[in-house]
């Protein structure tokens, strides 16, 4: 095994920005999603590199569970995504496991957002500053959910974890990258009345979104800032059985230490730099992710960077 690159698939969305498009430098416009590591059923990257370049994620991790995930499980992978939103993204609500379980056939989701660019003033929904399930009821009905959603202002280099139940949504002006449980269920809550193509409105999923939704759930905010002065230092920006993030400001190398036990997901959100494997080098280019399969030895991250390093522990 070795460090996995991977193709991004594509998202077109009514509330995209071009941000991300012109950054990869793609002829599509209108791209709000680009799922940079996902195995699960409904959205698989191919690998590019290497002996196993054509073959998708889902389908290695199935014919070599182990030197891919160590000892964790199918259900506990990760998926990564970028998320470039020109305008706010619905108020939504993800259930957690054992709903997803039982009403989705699918995984629950506690996901955490990575904010590398926001314009001035951005702001993303984490919550509601009323705990009360029958207030919200009441909102609801007389179309006044905006004024109970808890709003955070954002900056480059923060980040901020959301559980599963909780409402949230990413807005207007940030290009976010994303990181959660191997899940494609979400119960859109409100969306501002905005219309289709059509000129009908999104569906909303009231009644699901009530099932799973604690309005008591808070979310507090991570504050890193840009890195620009590179010093060699980390931070464990949340640390939980869903998943930990842990974030490594590089001057020159870091190394990563594998032990066998688990897959890593790299995220680069820094500068460009090179990723070191035994004896090669491959490019390791701002906003990429890497899959680091169980299997591989010790990984050398080569640059004066930021990366984002993902997984379960």
């Amino acid at each position: 095994m070795y460090p996995l690159k991977l193709q991004p698939l594509y998202d077109k969305t009514i509330w995209a920005n071009d941000r991300l498009s012109t950054m990869r430098g793609l002829k599509e416009t209108g791209i709000g999603t680009s799922w940079e590591v996902s195995a699960h059923k409904t959205a698989k990257n191919v690998i590019l590199n290497g002996e196993y370049a054509g073959q998708t994620l889902y389908d290695l991790i199935q014919a070599n569970p182990r030197a891919m995930l160590g000892e964790k499980t199918e259900s506990q992978l990760l998926r990564l995504a970028f998320l470039d939103a020109k305008e706010d993204l619905s108020i939504q609500v993800h259930p957690y496991d054992e709903y997803a379980h039982e009403h989705e056939n699918d995984e629950g989701k506690t996901e955490a957002w990575y904010i590398l660019a926001a314009e001035e003033g951005a702001t993303l929904v984490a919550g509601t500053t009323n705990p009360d399930q029958s207030i919200i009821k009441d909102a609801v009905a007389s179309d006044h959910v905006e004024d109970y959603v808890r709003k955070v202002p954002v900056s480059a280099g923060d980040f901020i974890c959301i559980d599963a139940g909780m409402l949230h949504a990413l807005g207007k002006g940030i290009l976010a990258l994303e990181v959660g449980q191997n899940s494609n269920i979400t119960y859109r809550f409100y969306d501002y009345h905005r219309k289709n193509k059509d000129g009908s409105e999104r569906e909303l999923h009231i009644e699901k979104s009530f099932d799973v939704a604690d309005f008591t759930l808070e979310a507090k905010k991570i504050v890193s800032g840009v890195c620009d002065h590179w010093q060699d230092q980390t931070k464990m920006l949340v640390d939980r059985r869903e998943f930990s993030v842990l974030q490594a400001d590089v001057e020159n190398s870091y190394t990563l230490h594998c032990d066998k036990q688990r897959f890593y997901c790299l995220s680069n959100v820094g500068k460009d730099c090179v990723i070191r494997y035994q004896g090669t080098e491959m490019r390791f280019a701002y906003t990429e992710s890497i899959f680091i399969p169980a299997a591989c030895e010790d990984v050398e991250i080569v640059g004066n960077t930021r990366v984002l390093i993902s997984y379960v522990k």
